[in-house]
């Protein structure tokens, strides 16, 4: 028998994710075509969780906003720093 999962989405990163996508459709009138660049910064006051969830929701949200479809990110760049108040830093090239 293969290895299954289930993939689960929990409730907060949704509505953060719906979030990131609103404030990119201010920025974006109509998503990218071809090859993109994701860059992110993100600041917290306190310890921070795992980088690459957070890259995930924000990439989620900007998906079909910024971009048609996130196979078009071939570059990333991502980073945890201190700093407040608490944000998310997003450059898409």
């Amino acid at each position: 028998m293969g290895k299954h999962g289930n993939i689960y989405t929990p409730q907060n990163c949704r509505e953060y994710e719906r979030t990131v996508g609103l404030y990119a459709s201010n920025v974006f009138p109509q998503p990218l075509t071809g090859p993109v660049t994701l860059g992110v910064k993100f600041y917290f006051s306190r310890r921070p969780g795992d980088l690459d969830n957070y890259v995930k929701a924000i990439s989620d949200g900007l998906n079909g906003i910024a971009w048609q479809d996130d196979r078009q990110v071939v570059k990333l760049f991502a980073s945890l720093k201190r700093g407040s108040p608490e944000r998310a830093e997003v450059g898409v090239n």
